[in-house]
């Protein structure tokens, strides 16, 4: 039931166009199109919230955080607790799997005015960290990312890392619950990354880049107790 609702949804906002940040339309009005109750609708809404995939903001509207082709990626349960942790740890293992490849590729392509966007990205990044505001933390760490992806001349890596950064990851949400040192470590990762890059270093990117997801998987056990996916937690272990 839940399933199929999603389908409709997704296929309304698809008509509708909606990007990331856009309001959803009125609950009268999506329930109408739907053709359920408002309490069905905000039932799913509320399972979609719990995914990580709209913001629903009383008195204000829902929107999105991920594309529209993403309601589709998350089968719904009522085990909302056991769903949330899945998505979690299936994003943390994509990154763990991906992101190396994509710096190790970038590294080889990268271009002087791109690793002097990645310096200015990681000056935006530091002082994000001042803010005290952890969606501008995950956003410059987003964008630093996202630079390297381009950095690949590979449109595949980009919308693969697209699609594993649809979803904010959770870990960023605990940046300023974390201890200081723990901040300082992850800041650390960006700039390794960096200089790997700069250096023109696979080897060096690649364990640079797997060691900064461990650490994000690392505060995520941490802070919420989720447990890491089973190729990230037999790599913490060797790393203790």
């Amino acid at each position: 039931m839940q399933q199929a609702l999603l389908s409709q949804l997704q296929l309304i906002l698809k008509k509708l166009d909606l990007q990331p940040g856009d309001r959803l339309p009125p609950e009268r009005e999506l329930a109408k199109a739907l053709k359920v109750t408002r309490n069905s609708l905000r039932r799913l809404l509320h399972m979609l919230e719990g995914r990580g995939l709209v913001d629903i903001k009383k008195g204000s509207g829902t929107y999105l955080k991920a594309g529209v082709s993403s309601l589709a990626n998350f089968p719904l349960s009522d085990d909302k607790i056991t769903a949330s942790t899945k998505l979690l740890t299936d994003q943390l293992e994509s990154a763990y799997l991906f992101f190396h490849i994509m710096v190790e590729l970038a590294a080889l392509r990268i271009t002087k005015s791109q690793l002097e966007e990645l310096q200015e990205r990681n000056v935006a990044l530091s002082r994000s960290i001042f803010s005290e505001d952890p969606q501008k933390v995950w956003m410059e760490s987003l964008s630093f990312f996202r630079t390297i992806a381009i950095a690949t001349n590979n449109t595949f890596m980009v919308n693969i890392m697209d699609v594993i950064c649809s979803v904010d990851m959770a870990s960023f949400k605990h940046f300023f619950e974390i201890n200081q040192g723990q901040q300082e470590q992850l800041f650390g990762d960006h700039v390794n990354i960096l200089h790997a890059l700069r250096e023109r270093n696979c080897n060096k990117a690649k364990l640079v880049t797997q060691k900064y997801v461990m650490h994000l998987s690392q505060i995520l056990e941490s802070q919420e107790g989720i447990v890491s996916a089973a190729i990230l937690k037999d790599q913490l272990t060797e790393a203790e």
